[in-house]
This record gives C-alpha cells, structure tokens and sequence, in this order.
C-alpha cells in the first residue's frame, strides 16, 4: 500500500501534533487535512478520519456520513478516562480505536490494518431515502440579560419552526413557557443514539413546539456537543427551519471544548445566526466582542445584530446603527423596542402574540431569510 492521506479532527491531546510531525519527518502518510466541524469531515477528501471521543462533532451520524463516503474512521480515546471513553467510540460505529498515549508508528499501523480490511459499501442508493435538510437558525447573546430566549421564542413562533433550548448556562425556555423539564434535550439525545422512540415524542406543544433544555445550567456537561448536534441535525431532517437558543459565551478555553463547547458547535452548524444585544454603550461593546466570535466560528454564516428593547428615539438608534457599521461593517441591525406585552406574556407563560414587539420580531425574520 502507498502512502495513505489521513485527515486528523482538530484536537488538544499530544498525539495529533506528534503523529504530524511524525509523518512529515518519516513519510508513510500525509495529513491532508485538519478538520474542524462535520461538514469539513465529510466535504474533505481522504482515506481515513482520526478523531478523539471527546471531539465536540463526533457522533454515530458522522461516522456513518465519513464511511458512506468510502472512508473509514479511527478513534483515539484516554485509558485514564475509564472504559466509557472506549465504549463511546465504539458505541459510535468507529473502525478501530487506540489509546491516546500510543506512539505516532503504532497510530499508523493502526490505520494501514484498517485500510486493509474490506472496505466499507455504502447502502444502495435506493435503499436511503432522501434527506431533507431545513435550516438551522441559532439565536445567542453576550451575558448581561439580553433577552435572547424571548428573540428566540418569538422567532420560532414567527417562522413555525421547532424550537431547541440548547442554552447550557441559563436554560429557561421550559420555565418560560411552564412546560414541565421532562422530557427534554438529554431524552432528545437518547432518542437520537440509541432509537429509544422518536423525536416528536420528546416535543413539547406550548404554541411553539419546544425541545426543552436541562433544569439547571450546573448541568452542563451532561450535554456533549456532538450529541446536540447530532440531535439538530436529526430535527432538521424533518422539520422545515429549527430555532435553537444558544448559551451566552463562545471564547474558546486554552485546552479542549470547555464550558461553552457547546455554543460554539451550534454556532458552527448554523445556516443563519442572530445576536441579540442591548443599545447602551457596554451592551453594544458586548455584542460586537459576541459577534466576532460567532463570525470566526462560521465566517460564512449570516449574521444579523437585533437591539433589543431599543429606545425609540431616532438619534440614538442612529448612533447605534453607527458604532456596529464602524466595527461589524455590512450587517444587518434590526431594533426590538420595549414593549410592556413581553413580560405580561412571561407572567402568563405563553408566547407574545401581538404588539410592537413581535412586529419588529416580523422584521427581523425578514432579515434572516433573505
């Protein structure tokens, strides 16, 4: 067998850049990507993927996407993390797994033994049917109370869409709507992995149907990103536009996913995002810090800035307009004013039906779908 080309998912353990340095100095193989998201993983060409358990996009869905296309996927794991850092790859429809610590000569045996083995056939064409994929539109905010949840409520009412409470540091959209907490987007994840039922049943109707989040943001690492994805993913097969509200932060930590991992998978697989943000001068320094980020993680995504509970006066939204023209130059900003039927809404549980709020929420969806 000649060389191989490997793609290597994005990771912060020692064994990617030992294995790089490795190839490049001794030859045997050649890295022809790092990939950084699913879409990379599956638009990029090569002969195998290596990719940690504890990548935020790893998920069944993705291994099985990889090896429909004629590739085959290895999965590195820590022994020190115990026998479920294993069993998730497994669980997850990988080739072959090998330890983290294992020697870059030892990661290319392992993926020549692989290559070896008859490879992988995809189910006939006519045996799959069709995917139709709707677009995901991702509603987010810096910290300070911007009120992303009710944009996103009142977006998803707006477009008919599923809404995903996908906020891992302060959930609220079931307490919102006084839906019970179960089941929620944890039941969505073991429909998706292990076909416990479907989908709809995890589904709450409030006026908006509702995919909760979990009880307490102190619960947030029983939400792995590539789980949500994969949970995303599987709604959009089927409903025409998913709205989901994402947690406040998006800086990434020096090491690893970290606490807003999951921010940033979401914000990753958007097809629209929105970021919410209040018109006073530390509101709008947040949101432009808030929005590059998101702009970094999907620098092809659009994005679209709402104000929200904008003062009405004509002089300082035109200050507004043009301190975010001057340091996000090109996007869209549409003005949610402050309307008493909000929280009139909140106190009723349901979602604002009427007023100057959800007229300008009107706007904004005009924004996102052109």
């Amino acid at each position: 067998m000649g060389d191989v080309e490997l793609a290597l998912a994005a990771s912060a353990r020692p064994w990617a850049g030992a294995l790089h340095r490795f190839l490049a100095d001794h030859g045997g193989a050649r890295v022809r990507a790092i990939v950084m998201g699913p879409e990379e993983a599956v638009a990029e060409t090569y002969d195998a993927l290596i990719i940690d358990d504890v990548c935020s996009f790893l998920t069944p869905r993705l291994v099985d996407q990889v090896r429909r296309h004629g590739r085959l996927v290895v999965g590195v794991y820590d022994a020190r993390d115990g026998a479920d850092a294993k069993r998730r790859l497994l669980e997850c429809g990988v080739d072959d797994v090998i330890e983290a610590e294992a020697g870059p000569d030892e990661f290319l045996g392992v993926v020549r033994a692989v290559l070896d083995l008859a490879p992988y056939a995809p189910a006939p064409a006519a045996a799959t049917p069709p995917e139709r994929k709707g677009e995901v539109i991702v509603v987010g905010a810096p910290p300070g109370g911007c009120g992303a949840s009710e944009v996103a409520l009142a977006l998803a009412g707006t477009f008919g869409a599923l809404l995903v409470d996908a906020d891992d540091v302060a959930p609220s959209l079931a307490q919102r709507l006084g839906t019970p907490l179960l089941p929620n987007l944890r039941t969505a994840i073991d429909v998706v992995y292990h076909q416990s039922g479907s989908l709809d049943e995890v589904i709450v109707d409030t006026g908006v149907p509702l995919l909760p989040g979990l009880a307490t943001g102190e619960d947030w690492g029983q939400l792995h990103p590539g789980e949500v994805d994969a949970v995303v993913a599987e709604a959009a097969a089927v409903h025409s536009r998913v709205v989901v509200n994402v947690g406040s932060g998006l800086e990434r930590p020096h090491v690893g996913e970290g606490r807003f991992g999951l921010a940033r998978a979401m914000v990753r697989m958007a097809d629209r995002i929105v970021g919410v943000g209040l018109g006073h001068p530390i509101g709008l320094a947040r949101l432009v810090r808030w929005a590059s980020e998101a702009a970094a993680l999907a620098p092809d995504t659009p994005l679209v800035l709402a104000i929200n509970r904008a003062a009405r006066s004509p002089y300082q939204r035109a200050e507004i307009e043009n301190e975010l023209a001057d340091a996000l130059p090109g996007l869209p900003v549409v003005f949610l004013p402050e309307d008493k039927r909000v929280a009139e809404a909140a106190w009723a549980g349901v979602p604002v039906s009427r007023g100057p709020f959800r007229r300008a929420v009107g706007r904004l969806a005009a924004e996102v779908v052109v």
